[in-house]
């Protein structure tokens, strides 16, 4: 992926840089001529502009410098481009479509066969250079060298797992456990294009034939870049699921296999350096395993209970707030979560890298983010409903209806799963059920200071939203 470096393409500076400006009573103060547009805060201009359409905006950014810098900042265009150029996720193709330029506005426009013109007049405003700021970060050693993931050989047994790490709900890295998959020799960008190259898959809101996607990833200037996280990929890409199977591990123990239309649970991932899966939970208190084919994955996970800094649920648990993206979150948080943990030894934070060939295994109700390390990153992933965790499952379904996800029957998969649990596994709906092993945690859920909140921005996302 190309790094930034140098000035912000529209030669905005953070707002503390007009102290040194000569002029900063000019033209691109927050005072600059925008009519009474200028009594607006930076945010709430930006919201504004949110309502307008490409044209609008054209104009908008002749009107004054510091409406220009707001008209043309990428956070505007991208839906545009989403919309007008690529289908939603899910849909198929769109029109026509190739990557131009390194942000979202300069591909709107190359798109239009029309030139992007240059900005030369600086803007003041922490509001335009955030994203700036997060996007040309480096990633700090500091976050990448602590390992206290368990790590076991692709030789543990099946019985072993479900002893050791399953029904005690702790999460472990299996080295090598996919390194005799087909995918490992497959799965890379060379011969993923030379296969499906004009095939759409879904990354963010929309579908990116894949030649399109990896444009956009070779060639962006985005804090939060976007991923291919695919869960159409079996029906649009059937050879890849030739490519690997399930791990004995995990192999027929699903309990959602019971069920005829059953939620989702499989994705394809592809992702360049810097772009990852935020904080999250996995839907319908499933377990997960996640393999790597290529590239590297830095994982963080937590357990049930010990939500992060800067990460908070909504009351009734349906919405997540925090940063815009993974290295927002990093800058300003991790080094809280580690000396939170250093006082509190019931937050027993899991860290560790994961290379090609190897699994992770997460367990239901761990918090968990993923931050891809290497271009080119490919890995699979599948949920699983457990023997284990049956009864957080069931309660969860039932109980929890309006977070129900991948399944438009929300209302009645709950009484679905019992009824197939009834003809197939009665076992697990009796009394043994309710004995389910949970991992330890804290009684209560930890409270974070007033700062905490003002510095956690974003907003609320759907599970798949909250992954890219």
């Amino acid at each position: 992926m190309r790094r930034l470096h140098g000035r912000h393409p529209l030669n905005v500076l953070p707002l503390g840089n007009r102290l040194l400006d000569s002029d900063s009573t000019g033209p691109t103060g927050r005072g600059a001529r925008c009519g009474a547009l200028s009594a607006l805060r930076d945010e709430q201009l930006l919201r504004a502009l949110q309502a307008l359409d490409p044209a609008s905006l054209a104009r908008c950014a002749a009107a004054a410098p510091r409406l220009r810098a707001f008209a043309l900042s990428d956070e505007l265009w991208q839906p545009h481009v989403l919309r007008r150029f690529l289908a939603p996720a899910g849909a198929g193709l769109g029109e026509t479509f190739a990557w131009r330029g390194r942000t979202w506005r300069e591909a709107f426009v190359h798109s239009q066969n029309c030139a992007p013109a240059p900005c030369h007049v600086a803007v003041f405003s922490d509001v335009l250079y955030r994203s700036f700021f997060y996007a040309a970060g480096e990633l700090q050693a500091a976050w990448l060298g602590a390992e206290t993931l368990p790590r076991v050989s692709a030789d543990l047994s099946v019985e072993d797992f479900l002893e050791r790490f399953e029904r005690r709900s702790c999460p472990v890295l299996i080295e090598g456990c996919v390194k005799t998959w087909p995918a490992m020799g497959r799965w890379h960008r060379e011969a993923l294009l030379q296969r499906f190259g004009d095939v759409p898959f879904a990354a963010g809101a929309a579908d990116f034939p894949l030649r399109c996607f990896y444009e956009y990833a070779e060639s962006n200037m985005d804090d939060v870049p976007m991923f291919i996280f695919d869960k159409y990929f079996g029906k649009r890409a059937p050879g890849l699921l030739e490519d690997y199977e399930v791990p004995e591990h995990f192999r027929g123990r699903d309990l959602f296999d019971l069920l005829g239309d059953r939620p989702d649970f499989r994705w394809l991932l592809i992702g360049h350096r810097r772009s990852g899966s935020k904080w999250h939970l996995d839907p319908n208190k499933t377990c997960a395993w996640n393999a790597v084919v290529r590239g590297r994955k830095r994982w963080l996970l937590l357990p049930p209970g010990c939500p992060p800094p800067g990460v908070h649920r909504s009351k009734d648990g349906a919405e997540v707030i925090q940063p815009v993206s993974l290295l927002e979150w990093f800058t300003n948080f991790y080094a809280e979560l580690k000396r939170h943990v250093d006082l509190n030894p019931a937050w027993d934070l899991k860290e560790g890298t994961c290379g090609p060939g190897d699994l992770v295994f997460i367990p239901s109700g761990w918090w968990h983010c993923v931050l891809n390390l290497e271009d080119d990153t490919i890995a699979v992933t599948q949920n699983y409903a457990s023997e284990t965790h049956v009864a957080s499952v069931r309660r969860f379904l039932s109980e929890r209806r309006e977070e129900v996800s991948g399944t438009a029957d929300r209302e009645t998969l709950a009484e679905r799963f019992d009824e197939a649990l009834a003809r197939h596994r009665p076992d697990l709906l009796g009394e043994a059920a309710e004995s389910e092993i949970v991992a330890t945690k804290p009684e209560e859920t930890p409270k974070f200071s007033f700062w905490d909140h003002l510095r956690s921005t974003g907003k609320s996302l759907s599970f798949e939203e909250r992954l890219t």
